[in-house]
């Protein structure tokens, strides 16, 4: 699989792992290597395809932190069209139940699938 730039669904993985680790260990002073292993991109996409709840307990409207980084990007960006499609996506994985309460994607041990 080649991933390229335009790779909406990359982009949204991107933001569900080390963004929000990144924003986690900033926050709460874990390291990036205590993190648990998330879900390869393979397995992402094939979930979001999949489109059936992975886990019930997390499933929910997207949080507040990757919804307001949304929106500051959309502030900045020359390409909204390409924002408003990673907000799809990501918008999909919380309610897929892909996203732990720390706003990172399930970690490969706890899929429910």
């Amino acid at each position: 699989m080649r991933i390229t730039p335009d790779n909406t669904q990359f982009a949204a993985y991107s933001r569900l792992t080390v963004s929000a680790h990144l924003r986690n260990q900033l926050r709460d002073g874990t390291s990036m290597t205590e993190q648990q292993e998330d879900l390869s991109f393979s397995k992402f996409q094939e979930l979001l395809d999949e489109e059936k709840v992975v886990n019930q307990k997390n499933a929910r409207e997207m949080s507040d932190f990757h919804r307001s980084a949304l929106e500051t990007q959309m502030n900045y960006t020359d390409n909204p069209k390409r924002t408003q499609e990673v907000k799809g996506i990501m918008e999909k994985a919380f309610a897929l139940g892909l996203v732990d309460e720390d706003n990172t994607l399930i970690n490969k041990f706890d899929q429910k699938a």
